[in-house]
């Protein structure tokens, strides 16, 4: 079956990405803020009148369009690794059914299909690249403008003399490191444009967990597409549903079975989340009923549903192995928006603030350290990793 660890992986490499140009322009910003900073008000208003944004914005623009042309080519290979993968598993069934097995180095027709679909999420990639912005004073405004916006905002307050100015900007700074790139979206989770905009009266999401989650979500349409059609081929019968480790509790007993197709359909329809939707991590196979042994015993399932339920106690609180995933999911988040801060204020000298960064980020990774440690769940310190970070002194 497919190997979703090394799948996830390959997607990981176009989140990091993305993580990584949203880190290079909220520094490119506060270096500018730093600069901004030591200047007298006359100063600062003088630079108002000059356009100083062309240069930083072309190094961005530049940026965008090499990380969209290297993603979408990595789109194509991960297309195309995730269909051989699910033809080899479906190469039993033609045998077992004596139905001619094409592979796909031969297979044109099958080629044109997943070049096709691929074409078509590397499209949607492209759309969520091209909107995207941040969120600023409650209004989400394009990656191209919020530089201007920042830096504009900072040779005001300096200008007008404010005694407040560094609170101001450390105000301004921390939003943008905490929310990150994002991209506005409609209720369909398509992006919806770049316009500036009343952030209340839309809805934005990270670009990186925009593009994590499309990628995902396309990437199991078109396993349960290829499935569905290597099934028709081979004549089948039956599903038989992939396994992961601590599973959602209403996926938990149906996952690594095998059924006949009817009862699939009828169980499926009944589900309020139906396999495969709504972030689950779960594929569907086709299989002839009988010629081949579920990937994993009914014994081996029951061990991973009882450990899940077993759980673990942190801080007082029980929690399933399902559960613990989610809390690493946002404690690896809140690490990664810390050194996010971090990185901004060392670009505009802020020892307090890179310091203030730095106690919680210690604070924080205590925290996920002890949640694997009681709970034998095993550490993504990837997630947790922000290039440009390093770690400063504190009092």
């Amino acid at each position: 079956m497919i190997d979703e660890e090394i799948q996830e992986r390959l997607v990981d490499q176009l989140y990091d990405r993305i993580e990584d140009l949203n880190r290079d322009i909220l520094t490119e910003i506060g270096k500018q803020i730093k600069y901004v900073g030591t200047l007298t008000p006359t100063q600062a208003h003088k630079l108002a009148q000059i356009t100083l944004y062309g240069e930083n914005m072309n190094k961005v623009a530049r940026a965008l369009a090499r990380i969209t042309n290297m993603s979408v080519n990595d789109i194509y290979k991960i297309f195309k690794q995730t269909a051989i993968e699910n033809q080899e598993f479906a190469r039993q069934f033609y045998k077992a059914r004596n139905v001619p097995f094409v592979p796909y180095s031969q297979n044109e027709s099958l080629q044109r299909q997943v070049t096709a679909i691929a074409k078509l999420t590397a499209k949607r990639f492209r759309n969520i690249m091209n909107s995207t912005g941040y969120i600023l004073d409650d209004k989400f405004v394009p990656i191209g403008k919020v530089y201007q916006e920042v830096v504009d905002k900072a040779i005001l307050s300096v200008s007008q003399g404010k005694t407040t100015w560094q609170e101001e900007m450390r105000k301004s700074l921390r939003k943008l490191a905490d929310k990150g790139m994002r991209v506005r979206v409609g209720k369909n989770g398509e992006p919806t444009g770049t316009r500036i905009i009343d952030f209340k009266s839309g809805y934005t999401r990270r670009a990186d967990t925009q593009v994590r989650m499309n990628m995902l979500d396309a990437l199991k349409e078109m396993s349960n597409e290829l499935q569905e059609q290597f099934g028709e081929e081979f004549g089948a019968d039956g599903v038989e549903i992939s396994v992961h480790e601590h599973p959602a509790p209403d996926h938990a007993g149906i996952q690594g079975h095998q059924f006949s197709k009817e009862a699939f359909e009828k169980l499926n329809s009944e589900l309020k989340r139906p396999i495969s939707t709504l972030n689950c991590y779960h594929y569907i196979f086709s299989i002839v009923l009988g010629v081949s042994e579920p990937e994993y015993t009914q014994e081996q399932l029951d061990k991973i549903n009882a450990e899940n339920q077993q759980g673990f106690e942190l801080d007082g609180k029980h929690y399933t192995l399902y559960e613990g995933t989610q809390l690493q999911r946002r404690l690896e988040t809140q690490v990664r928006q810390q050194k996010d801060r971090q990185i901004l204020a060392r670009a505009m000298d802020d020892e307090e603030e890179a310091g203030n960064c730095q106690r919680k980020i210690a604070m924080i990774t205590q925290k996920y350290n002890r949640l694997c440690r009681v709970s034998g769940l095993k550490p993504n310190k990837a997630r947790m990793t922000v290039s440009g970070y390093r770690r400063v002194k504190v009092g």
